[in-house]
């Protein structure tokens, strides 16, 4: 989106922003080479969204919103117009591109002196009304912010009033637990003193177990290895016996 890392998120209200900032100020837009794009520069900065998006992401926004606009309308033309009602922001594009919308499209009527509605023409008339309901549309936008925003402040100071609230009684529950704590220290001390000393007679009971474990399978290894030995013993005498008497037996036949 060519925000910053990706840590702003374009709302509707940053479009809303975009075609009332874009409509008011359609005379920078002369079609000169770099003349939207030095525009788009003037928006982001006016705006304070310098690091948080591009100019040319901010133009690329603006054509698809304008193309989706044309695309939606020629169809309307063809009889399929059945995304302009549920395309949020056709009524406002339609209005602006076409320079039709009148201050009664969006907001309450501005009252004008009689002498201000007939010096300009027809036209010119109609370009100031909508310049005036953009401009209130923006008005009411700020009037959204700011209260949204003293909503905010009374949540954080009601939240900071919670956390000091919070903070007292953790405090009454630690000095709680000290006394507690304090209380059976030393009855937490006898019980350790006694444990540790269980825990001495239990591992020299241990000890004892494991050395009278440890000879009694020496003993028995080196029994077991003494029979094996004899064993081999014995059955190696046996073959060499059985080898020789076949051996006078293959002699005696000769």
């Amino acid at each position: 989106m060519g925000s910053d890392e990706g840590l702003f998120k374009w709302s509707d209200a940053n479009t809303a922003d975009l075609i009332i900032w874009r409509i008011s100020n359609s005379g920078l837009f002369t079609g000169r080479r770099n003349a939207a794009i030095k525009a788009f520069e003037l928006y982001v900065k006016e705006k304070e969204l310098e690091g948080k998006v591009t100019p040319a992401w901010v133009r690329k926004k603006w054509e698809n919103l304008k193309q989706k606009y044309k695309d939606l309308k020629s169809l309307n033309m063809v009889g399929g117009d059945t995304g302009i009602t549920t395309w949020k922001w056709y009524a406002i594009m339609d209005n602006a591109l076409s320079s039709e919308i009148t201050l009664n499209s969006f907001v309450t009527p501005v009252h004008m002196s009689s002498s201000a509605q007939d010096a300009p023409p027809t036209k010119q008339r109609k370009a100031n009304d909508w310049v005036m309901a953009l401009r209130e549309m923006d008005r009411l936008h700020e009037e959204r912010e700011r209260r949204a925003a003293e909503r905010e402040d009374e949540r954080d100071r009601r939240a900071a009033a919670r956390e000091d609230e919070r903070d007292r009684r953790a405090a009454e529950r630690e000095a709680e637990r000290d006394r507690r704590a304090a209380e059976r220290e030393a009855e937490r001390e006898r019980q350790a003193l006694e444990r540790e000393e269980r825990r001495e007679r239990d591992m020299f009971a241990r000890e004892e177990r494991w050395e009278k474990e440890m000879l009694a399978r020496e003993e028995r290894q080196e029994r077991e290895y003494r029979e094996g030995e004899e064993r081999r013993e014995k059955e190696a005498a046996a073959r060499e016996e059985k080898l020789f008497k076949i051996l006078e037996t293959f002699l005696s036949n000769k």
